[in-house]
């Protein structure tokens, strides 16, 4: 087990994105479970920090500010996570006003695209969904739950709104190269999240990364969420090597009945360098 890992999660998600529980339950639960570290990285959107940072100064734990842009990368929709931010900063702000734009737009497409299925009012009913959030697919999946269009979210993105159905919009997006460029900006650690959850070959996959590094990119998720074999995870500390990447680990937590609990994950290998090291080594430096 690597020295470094236990009680770090870096990566969750709240109510200001697709997460079901607030910024602070997500906290309190995240200290129940023996995290010491967790980010907050909602999508496209910093608006739970603040709430989160209370809780975690309540709960004496560390919150490191994040937050996951969408972006397009070669037809693919591919998720960069920043970490450690500086959620003030004007070019991160400037840039996630932009995202939210894309997200309406987006979302406007969505509700178009998916008008035949009958339900009155579509965008009106995810809005409400979203309760003031970022506006997101599982707000149209809870809606065709609601509406009986399907049983469960699950068949919602199987049969409406996963990669390459119907629902599925991506051109909105930004580049990648942009996203790090507003993360870095703001002093923050970009991330490659969850590599393995895109649907391309691993010839792609390299890809993907060697244009991330290219870009400025630093680091990729080797660990994201309980499902993940461990083969798949030596092959992930493989390629962070290899991309001289080094390597974060989060539950991708988003609500209970679904995700496994904040800070349940697997190890990371003691073969790569855990980002966290990177803002550590840098506060020591300034102290």
């Amino acid at each position: 087990m690597n020295a470094y890992w236990s009680g770090f999660d870096l990566h969750s998600h709240s109510t200001c994105s697709d997460g079901r529980l607030s910024p602070t339950e997500l906290v309190q639960l995240a200290s129940s479970e023996g995290v010491h570290t967790l980010s907050l990285t909602d999508h496209d959107t910093v608006q739970g920090i603040p709430e989160a940072r209370q809780a975690a100064l309540k709960v004496g734990i560390d919150l490191i500010a994040g937050v996951e842009i969408s972006t397009t990368w070669s037809g693919c929709n591919v998720h960069i996570v920043g970490l450690n931010l500086d959620i003030d900063h004007p070019v991160l702000i400037a840039g996630l006003k932009e995202q939210q734009a894309a997200r309406r737009k987006r979302a406007e497409i969505i509700a178009e695209k998916l008008s035949t299925l009958g339900v009155e009012d579509f965008l009106g009913k995810a809005e409400a969904k979203a309760n003031g959030a970022e506006l997101g697919r599982p707000h149209f999946a809870q809606v065709l739950v609601d509406e009986g269009v399907v049983s469960n979210m699950p068949e919602a993105f199987k049969k409406y709104l996963g990669a390459g159905k119907k629902g599925d919009v991506k051109s909105l997006w930004p580049t990648v190269d942009k996203a790090v460029e507003w993360i870095k900006a703001a002093g923050g650690v970009a991330v490659v999240a969850h590599p393995l959850h895109y649907k391309m070959t691993n010839m792609k996959r390299r890809a993907l990364l060697k244009a991330f590094k290219d870009a400025g990119g630093e680091a990729m998720e080797v660990v994201s969420g309980a499902q993940q074999s461990r083969d798949q995870t030596n092959y992930m500390a493989q390629l962070a090597k290899e991309y001289d990447l080094v390597a974060s680990a989060g539950s991708d937590f988003h609500f209970q009945t679904q995700w496994q609990k904040p800070g349940k994950m697997n190890h990371l290998p003691e073969t790569v360098k855990p980002v966290w090291l990177l803002w550590q080594n840098a506060q020591h430096q300034a102290e």
